[in-house]
């Protein structure tokens, strides 16, 4: 007499499809995890190179014309010609327009560059005579996330 062997069915138990779905979830999710850390990591330093780009430029203009934009002008000023006849022809031989491509610069969080220009002078002032601010991620003033040209632990 022949002796019949139970065929086993070809496939997966369900228990082994869950384990797989389950191992690959956590895969995903450590990856995202990952992936949000490093790219935070990356537009934050990819603003701060931005706003010392900027500083270089706002450098770049006072040589040129001899004074920092006022508050009022902020870093339209690199981009735009002066009125003055004079300060023009300086603007223009100092290499004017001071910022690539004529536009002001838009950090990682799709915001533009801030100029802040320090108005105490003489003995009392601390610090550079201007500032360049990214306001960061929230794009809101004064946060942990700000990213600028000047902070009192970089005091030169």
């Amino acid at each position: 007499m022949i002796k019949r062997r139970r065929m086993k069915p070809a496939g997966f138990t369900l228990i082994e499809v869950l384990l797989v779905i389950a191992i690959l979830v956590v895969l995903g999710t450590v990856s995202v995890v990952a992936y949000s850390r490093i790219k935070q990591g990356a537009d934050k330093k990819a603003a701060k190179l931005l706003v010392d780009q900027t500083v270089e430029a706002v450098n770049l203009y006072q040589l040129a014309i001899n004074t920092f934009p006022d508050s009022d002008e902020g870093l339209d000023a690199l981009i735009t010609e002066p009125d003055d006849t004079r300060a023009a022809d300086r603007w223009r031989n100092g290499g004017g327009p001071f910022l690539k491509d004529g536009r002001i610069p838009i950090d990682p969080w799709g915001n533009e560059l801030n100029y802040v220009l320090n108005e105490s002078t003489g003995a009392a002032a601390t610090g550079p005579p201007f500032r360049i601010l990214s306001y960061g991620p929230d794009a809101q003033e004064g946060g942990d996330d700000d990213i600028s040209s000047y902070t009192e632990e970089s005091k030169f």
